[in-house]
């Protein structure tokens, strides 16, 4: 009789315990055969093992890679998809384009799949280097010629009409990624400018860029009169008629983006009406008792732009918030949405800026001193006593340094469980209102909110 083999699964956002009593499979077929059959999927499925070496996921190729108690994660495979096309004079039915669409996506898994912006959210944040748009026909053409003259003998193109176009063509560029640039924004904008058409230097300017700066900062605003006339709500939010009482002067409590929010207050999705997003936002909150993973990611998407109108506009306290909206505060939801509101991914980039500045903040911790810096030593020495520590724990013992090392007590916020059952772990942080914890088996880092207790 082979041993019986146990495997910790990952499938979606729960985790489940999968016992071969017939002892290892000899294929990877056969482990993905036991487990569609365990759990009830009839989709496609691939099968990634957790390295302990590495720390991460790998996809799985024979099963002597395998050995008890070793944890699995389950990934749904998009189904394959074959167009032949046809000629055909009419017009294509939009109807099945649309059902076979859904019928794609529908098998494919949470962890898989990327929810798409609405055509309404800005795609990414301010560039490092600004991308100068293509501007008309005629202007694209009078600065070709304009180029090759200052090349030749340096004479400045100085041209209303083409002075006119370019600032339209900017302004309009510049509010894809924001409606109100500041002035460096304005000074990098400038500075593309005259890098990719130097023709266009200021004359007698110190820099070549003062008078285009001033120039962009008008026509921005000029350009943000006609986008608050087509209603935009990131606009209208500081018309007159939307300030309360003390607050209707033209420049007090303007309501603007903080520096990485990208979409602050976008437009509601295209057949979308505050009272149509509300009766989402109410059967948001039923699939979030159901724990319907799939309905919750489409209705938060959806419901992004209703849910800023009321950040905004509103500036509700937490609890009510979290009364409102209380799928937002699970650990996936609010990777999302900093992803639709600053166009980044929080944890990979937060996590890859870590790795990038460890060795430096090591240095910094190594040489604090006083009662912290004997703390921040006695937690260094994990590192200096296994150099080859996986990088999980690196970040865990650099984190720790930085609360030591900001004047905050690590004990204090999060709690170690090593070792120790769930139950115990839950039993514990039921008598605390708020802490960070820490344990294994199974491998779970989250918060005590007060409220309620969540793995991760």
């Amino acid at each position: 009789m082979e041993p019986t083999v146990r495997f910790r699964v990952l499938i979606d956002h729960e985790v489940k315990k999968l016992t071969l009593k017939s002892g290892m499979p000899s294929t990877v077929d056969e482990l993905v055969a036991a487990i569609q059959e365990q759990f009830a999927i009839t989709t496609e499925i691939s099968v990634q093992y957790k390295d302990e070496e590495f720390d991460d996921f790998f996809t799985l190729t024979t099963t002597k890679e395998l050995k008890d108690k070793d944890t699995l994660k389950v990934v749904y495979v998009p189904q394959n998809i074959t167009l032949t096309l046809v000629p055909q004079e009419s017009t294509p039915d939009t109807s099945i384009v649309c059902s076979l669409s859904e019928s794609t996506h529908s098998n494919v898994s949470d962890d898989t799949v990327i929810l798409s912006p609405s055509p309404s959210e800005r795609q990414s944040p301010w560039p490092a280097v600004f991308p100068i748009p293509t501007f008309s026909h005629n202007t694209e053409l009078a600065l070709s010629q304009g180029n090759e003259i200052y090349l030749r003998d340096g004479t400045l193109l100085t041209s209303p009409s083409v002075k006119a176009d370019i600032l339209e063509r900017l302004a309009e560029a510049m509010f894809c990624y924001t409606a109100y640039p500041n002035d460096a924004q304005r000074s990098a904008v400038a500075q593309a400018l005259i890098e990719k058409h130097p023709c266009l230097k200021e004359p007698g300017s110190f820099n070549g860029i003062y008078g285009w700066q001033q120039s962009l900062k008008y026509k921005c605003g000029n350009y943000r009169t006609e986008r608050k006339a087509l209603g935009s709500p990131e606009l209208l939010i500081n018309s007159m008629k939307n300030k309360m009482g003390d607050d209707r002067k033209p420049a007090k409590n303007i309501k603007k983006p903080k520096r990485a929010e990208v979409n602050y207050l976008p437009q509601h999705p295209s057949g979308e009406t505050d009272s149509s997003l509300e009766n989402v936002r109410l059967d948001l909150i039923e699939a979030s008792k159901k724990r319907d993973v799939k309905s919750i990611n489409d209705m938060m998407a959806r419901t992004y732009s209703w849910r800023r109108m009321e950040v905004v506009a509103q500036s509700p306290d937490v609890a009510k918030f979290k009364e409102r909206w209380p799928a937002l505060f699970e650990p996936f939801q609010i990777n999302e949405e900093f992803q639709r509101c600053a166009a980044v991914p929080l944890e990979s980039v937060f996590m890859s800026q870590l790795d990038k500045y460890t060795p430096k903040l090591l240095d910094l911790f190594s040489a604090k001193g006083g009662a912290a810096g004997q703390r921040i030593k006695n937690l260094l020495l994990e590192l200096i006593q296994d150099p080859n520590t996986s990088v999980v724990k690196k970040r865990d013992v650099t984190l720790r340094c930085l609360i030591e090392y900001m004047g905050e007590n690590g004990q204090e916020l999060i709690s170690d469980y090593y070792g120790q059952t769930e139950s115990s772990v839950h039993e514990d942080l039921n008598m605390r209102n708020m802490q960070i914890y820490v344990c294994r088996e199974p491998d779970a880092v989250g918060i005590r909110d007060g409220h309620s207790i969540k793995f991760s």
